[in-house]
């Protein structure tokens, strides 16, 4: 039975150039398809990855970089900076507790001193607390220090005793074991160091040795709970 649609003799031009092999296995094929397919641009199905796009180089463009990456900015002090108003006072000054009045005993977590550059420069005493309690407080110049239990003379080293006497709070645990070092030394030139002279019925005491008297600030700080003292240098 002859072909209804025969090879065009274009098409049989391009068969008569390929070897009789191929040419047999590609017949069927260009029987199946005429002259007028020849420019059609055949459709290649994709499959995109949700989320990526793909390169060149098979490497998706919104992949994380695992470039090091560097820190730039600077830390602020931990217990922030000292309050630009005001140049202090050398008279006493008492801290409200909060709530006032206080509901329970708070248990005095750490005592530290830094140096902050600010103004010429401070020397700070750091009272920090556990809990979001703060206890009472009363920071002033005293002639000399002692022992709240024995009323014995302490020995302090300095010109000058800036005593912070502190109600409501402990130095110990229920355990009865001190929750803060007894002394600590003084970081720069005003601050020679301070001395813990009372922990007994909710009463804690620190007596500090100071070069002479300074004018100090005192400010409370949140999260920690903490009263703060700074001397001026």
């Amino acid at each position: 039975m002859l072909d209804p649609n025969p090879p065009s003799e274009a098409t049989m031009r391009r068969l008569a150039l390929i070897p009789a092999g191929i040419l047999f296995l590609a017949l069927p094929l260009f029987a199946a398809c005429s002259d007028d397919d020849s420019d059609k641009t055949p459709t290649v199905a994709a499959t995109a990855t949700a989320g990526a796009s793909v390169t060149a180089s098979g490497s998706p463009t919104n992949a994380p970089s695992t470039s090091p990456t560097t820190a730039t900015s600077a830390t602020p002090p931990a217990d922030g900076t000292v309050d630009p108003l005001g140049s202090g006072q050398q008279t006493p000054w008492t801290v409200k507790s909060d709530p006032d009045p206080s509901s329970a005993v708070v248990v005095l977590d750490d005592v530290r001193m830094g140096v902050h550059p600010e103004e010429g420069g401070w020397e700070r005493i750091v009272f920090e607390f556990q809990g979001t309690q703060r206890p009472a407080a009363t920071i002033e110049y005293v002639d000399k220090a002692t022992a709240c239990g024995s009323g014995e003379d302490v020995t302090i080293d300095g010109n000058a005793i800036l005593q912070i006497a502190i109600t409501g709070a402990d130095a110990h645990d229920t355990s009865g074991n001190a929750t803060v070092p007894s002394t600590i030394t003084g970081p720069g030139t005003a601050i020679k160091g301070g001395t813990s002279t009372c922990d007994f019925e909710a009463h804690v005491t620190w007596d500090f040795g100071l070069d002479a008297k300074h004018n100090f600030k005192v400010t409370t700080l949140t999260n920690p709970t903490r009263i703060v003292i700074d001397v001026k240098q």
